[in-house]
């Protein structure tokens, strides 16, 4: 097959063999992709530093034989320059290129969810200090969605009810807050589940300075591991630096 030119963004790498790298991409067309650049840590000038995390890329690469495809080229489009800068901002970037990828699927166009992380990239890098917890849960609400796992939180996920006066809990497995006469989940407010569907619906420039509701912060997260079947890596950094 011929190379094609995507243009991509840069979810994650691993060294592989003495000088190649195989590198983790998400693109509009193609989705994840995994591609095998060789000779990726020899030689400097071939890839000029284009293959970082969070960098967005315009790449000529092609399928192979069974889920690695060929990257022969990647020419650096946008870099992830003022998050590099900060820990909690360059945890953030990778937080938010984990959740794209992990939701991603292969092979098959994603858009939105694209889409999705090349806004959060450029907020975050345009950022003079880390947005607050708030941001980051509306991309994983945000993720979540486009992925077609939005949650529910306007209403009761079993019984379509909306909010009442007992209270609410949230459970990831039927996707969103419910009644807790309808089943057992997480404990959390109404102004909570408020809160975090605006933030869904909100562009996320204008979230990085809205202090998160009061109550659980990674309850998003967990909807999200529990959709994948496992834990995200970047998470576990991510928690202990916004605490």
């Amino acid at each position: 097959m011929q190379y094609t030119e995507q243009t991509a963004i840069v979810i994650g790498h691993v060294n592989y063999r003495d000088s190649d790298r195989i590198v983790r991409l998400l693109t509009p067309e193609s989705g994840q992709i995994s591609a095998l650049a060789r000779g990726a840590r020899r030689s400097r000038r071939r890839f000029q530093g284009a293959l970082d995390m969070g960098n967005r890329v315009k790449v000529e690469l092609r399928p192979s034989r069974g889920e690695l495809w060929s990257l022969k080229s990647a020419l650096l489009d946008r870099a992830l320059i003022t998050a590099r800068q900060d820990l909690l901002m360059l945890a953030q970037a990778a937080y938010c290129c984990e959740v794209a990828g992990a939701l991603a699927q292969k092979g098959r166009p994603e858009p939105q969810l694209y889409g999705l992380l090349d806004t959060a990239l450029l907020v975050l890098d345009a950022c003079a200090a880390p947005p607050t917890a708030l941001f980051r849960m509306a991309v994983e609400a945000k993720a979540l969605t486009f992925a077609g796992f939005a949650p529910r939180l306007d209403r009761c996920v079993i019984c379509g009810e909306p909010p009442g006066d007992e209270g609410l809990v949230y459970d990831p497995s039927p996707g969103g807050v419910l009644h807790p006469r309808c089943g057992p989940g997480v404990a959390v407010s109404r102004p909570w589940a408020e809160a975090v569907e605006a933030a869904r619906r909100t562009p996320l420039a204008e979230l990085v300075d809205r202090p998160p509701p009061e109550g659980p912060r990674w309850l998003l997260q967990e909807h999200l591991t529990w959709q994948i079947g496992g834990a995200l890596k970047s998470m576990r950094l991510l928690s202990e630096l916004e605490a």
